[in-house]
């Protein structure tokens, strides 16, 4: 899906946030969103949508952000944001293994089976500022390695949106996963178009 806005000419692209509650998803969209640590308290999100730009390869983009409940009651919410994104963003915290775990037993298979089509994956580890050396209840960022590769994740990071660390690279890695599936679909298209 390719959307141009035409008044500012810039590409949108649409994702979509899922992970467990109180991973951070909410914390690392507003944090790109408003360029600042969020200073807001826990608050159980339902459905959000938030924008924002960032620059690839000297182009900018606006990212439509679709940040998603992390309870398991409110599936049938997420599919439609499934539906409309480019890009499912699925999130863990790097203090919480369980949420790491539900990665792969709850939200991969959920956007897979929801998505009519396979749609590119980004993993993000949240929370790293709070992660301790050697806490053997935090998620290392090798773990996190081997756990995107084993979900076929497109791309994979760790941030914080406390300390801004790596906020930007997260949204600008979205876009550049994004497009990339376009560039695959378009060569699909035209070598399908040749036969």
């Amino acid at each position: 899906m390719v959307m141009k806005n035409d008044k500012t000419n810039v590409n949108v692209v649409p994702c979509t946030l899922v992970g467990d509650g109180m991973v951070g998803k909410t914390s690392m969209a507003l944090a790109f969103v408003n360029r600042e640590p969020p200073d807001q308290e826990y608050v159980a999100t339902v459905f959000d949508d938030y924008a924002g730009s960032v620059s690839v390869h000297g182009e900018a983009y606006t990212v439509s952000i679709f940040d998603s409940a992390g309870q398991h009651d409110y599936e049938s919410v997420r599919a439609f944001s499934y539906r409309d994104s480019e890009v499912i963003v699925v999130c863990y915290s790097v203090l919480e293994k369980d949420s790491l775990l539900n990665v792969k037993d709850v939200w991969v298979p959920e956007a897979r089976q929801l998505t009519k089509r396979k749609k590119a994956i980004v993993l993000i580890g949240c929370q790293t500022d709070m992660r301790e050396e050697g806490n053997t209840d935090h998620v290392t960022t090798s773990v996190g390695n081997d756990l995107a590769k084993d979900i076929g994740a497109d791309a994979f990071l760790e941030c914080s949106s406390t300390s801004m660390s790596s906020i930007s690279e997260v949204f600008q890695t979205v876009v550049k996963t994004a497009l990339k599936s376009r560039k695959r679909k378009s060569s699909l298209i035209r070598r399908l178009l040749r036969r």
